[in-house]
């Protein structure tokens, strides 16, 4: 084997490493768990975090805890799985684990609001860095028989950290906010000394370029001032100058992000991939898919403890069946893909998402004040209508696309599900003003109105989302796309 630059070394089979394909899977889909569950632990700790950091009346400031993750982590992706496909995705994930590790110990020790968020962003940077290479060393270091088995695998246990996200981040809450960062670090440690010893080095391909990253940076920048503008626009005033900068700062970001498209050898979104309309309608709906789920997951969590008084325990309990109805309707949805056009299940599923919501606001402007009968009912439909929305529109996105391009147009896709969970987050404060202080439940019922005029509309954009093909034909290069998203399109 030459040293050449171009040089792409051979994986070495697994019998010739000290891995055990068992401990190698598990280990790899633990840190995939580790890196989504802090997307959903936070939700039920926000209130904890603002009491804690003594910011409990400004949830604009306290929201960028969570936006500051996702605005990273999405516009990171792409960068990050191309990283390992040029230096090696033992290395890349291993990297990722020290960082995400170490950020986590600096999240625990916060002594204030702004220090935490620098720590989230670089959390974020190892957690951009652990998807994409976990599941493309599923599919390079375990045996050929196993892969697909393992993708599987690898996908339930990202699914699952949507499931107990809620549990979880309430019961470590009622020790202390900090617990929820605390529990990463044995977890990181010992991903870290197994991932040394027994994940074994697969294919790496130095001729692999890395994707414009001034056009990232610009991508995180716009949507943030985006961010900005909404989240401090109540105490600003909408015509302040603060307020009118931020928009500013956005259009120019936005602007320089498509001169930097233009211009960049490798561009971290390509602008033919828009041509498709199947794939420009999925980007819609992906973002307004995420933006609700953003509304309701961080809504739900502040009205049960701050209108009803709930303990985050007891909150984290009453979220988890929505999670848990998202991945069980996202099983049915592989069946009715089958059967019926993606766009007509698709809709369907942003139609449940309004009933379910407009269930809710009802039973509960009804009269009916305990959870069985107001909530539960109304937060079980969301979750099934997300579970046949989310999951369907990522399987199509890419299906009319070129094979060359449906890994980064997968990256996109799941980017944008970030980028829409900060506009949850800020559309939320817009709407609740001082409501998550005073508990006032007019204001979430604004809020969850908000939710299903947003779903209403999107109703109308999966229309848009039947492919030529049908999404089955785009197995042929799911593996390729999974690895650089961390998505798999199994």
């Amino acid at each position: 084997m030459t040293d050449s630059p171009s040089a792409v070394t051979d994986p070495p089979s697994i019998e010739s490493q000290h891995g055990h394909p068992g401990i190698v899977l598990a280990t790899l889909a633990l840190a995939n768990v580790m890196a989504l569950l802090d997307l959903f632990v936070v939700n039920v700790a926000l209130h904890d975090i603002g009491v804690g950091l003594h910011y409990q009346s400004s949830l604009s400031d306290v929201a960028w805890v969570l936006n500051a993750y996702a605005l990273f982590f999405g516009a990171l992706l792409i960068p990050a799985g191309r990283f390992a496909d040029k230096y090696g995705r033992k290395a890349t994930f291993i990297l990722g684990l020290v960082v995400f590790t170490v950020a986590s110990l600096a999240c625990a020790v916060s002594p204030n609001l702004w220090m935490l968020i620098g720590a989230r962003c670089a959390q974020a940077v190892g957690a951009a860095m652990l998807i994409p290479s976990s599941l493309g060393l599923v599919l390079t270091a375990l045996p050929p028989d196993r892969v697909k088995r393992g993708v599987r695998l690898w996908a339930v246990s990202g699914a699952a950290a949507g499931s107990i996200g809620p549990v979880v981040g309430g019961l470590l809450t009622s020790l202390s906010w900090r617990w929820i960062f605390v529990i990463n670090l044995p977890i990181g440690v010992a991903a870290i000394l197994v991932a040394w010893k027994m994940i074994p080095n697969a294919r790496y391909d130095r001729t692999t370029r890395i994707p414009d990253l001034f056009g990232s940076l610009m991508i995180v920048v716009s949507i943030g001032a985006i961010s900005l503008g909404l989240l401090n626009g109540p105490d600003w005033g909408w015509g302040s100058v603060k307020v009118i900068g931020s928009w500013v700062v956005a259009v120019a970001a936005a602007v320089a992000f498509l001169v930097s498209t233009n211009r960049a050898a490798v561009p971290v979104i390509e602008p033919k991939m828009f041509r498709s309309r199947v794939f420009s309608s999925a980007n819609v709906a992906i973002v307004i898919a995420a933006t609700i789920l953003g509304i309701q997951l961080l809504g739900l969590s502040l009205f049960l403890q701050q209108s009803w008084h709930w303990s985050t325990i007891t909150t984290g309990l009453a979220i988890a069946p929505g999670p848990a109805a998202v991945f069980a309707a996202s099983l049915i949805a592989q069946r009715l893909n089958q059967r019926f056009p993606v766009g007509a299940v698709v809709a369907f599923g942003f139609a449940l998402v309004v009933a379910g919501q407009v269930l809710m606001i009802l039973t509960l402007h009804h009269g009916v004040h305990n959870y069985a009968g107001a909530i539960l009912p109304g937060w079980v439909v969301i979750g099934f209508g997300l579970g046949f929305t989310v999951p369907t529109i990522i399987g199509s996105a890419t299906v009319d696309l070129p094979p060359e391009l449906s890994a980064t147009g997968s990256a996109v896709v799941n980017s944008g599900r970030q980028f829409g969970g900060v506009f949850g987050a800020s559309i939320l404060v817009v709407v609740l003003g001082k409501a998550q202080v005073t508990g006032d439940p007019s204001r979430f019922y604004e809020l969850w109105w908000v939710s299903a005029a947003l779903c209403a509309a999107a109703v109308v954009v999966s229309l848009g989302l039947t492919p030529k093909r049908h999404p089955a034909e785009a197995e042929t290069h799911a593996p390729k796309a999974a690895a650089v998203t961390g998505e798999p399109a199994t």
